[in-house]
């Protein structure tokens, strides 16, 4: 009887060993996890900045390109005094 009892402690103490032992392990696969995405977060958002300048930089590239294309040198058009009137009342093609 009393080596059973001692066999019964023996395995509670393992079966709580192990149960210590998978805890810590989920503590740490969490933790793992967490850190994961807060990198990937962090690298999301320089891909995402990446790409917006990217594609800012390919509309600018674009607009100079029409503009030189199209003989425009200036952004702004220059519009002779008097002469915008008459584009006002010039009708729309």
């Amino acid at each position: 009887m009393a080596g059973l009892r001692g066999e019964v402690r023996q395995l509670r103490t393992e079966v709580s060993i192990e149960k210590k032992q998978r805890e810590d392990l989920q503590l740490r696969l969490v933790a793992q996890k967490e850190e994961l995405e807060r990198e990937f977060a962090a690298e999301r958002e320089e891909i995402e900045a990446e790409y917006q300048k990217q594609v800012d930089d390919t509309f600018i590239f674009g607009y100079r390109c029409c503009m030189k294309k199209n003989g425009i040198k200036r952004d702004v058009p220059s519009i002779p005094p008097g002469e915008e009137k008459k584009l006002h009342d010039k009708p729309a093609p």
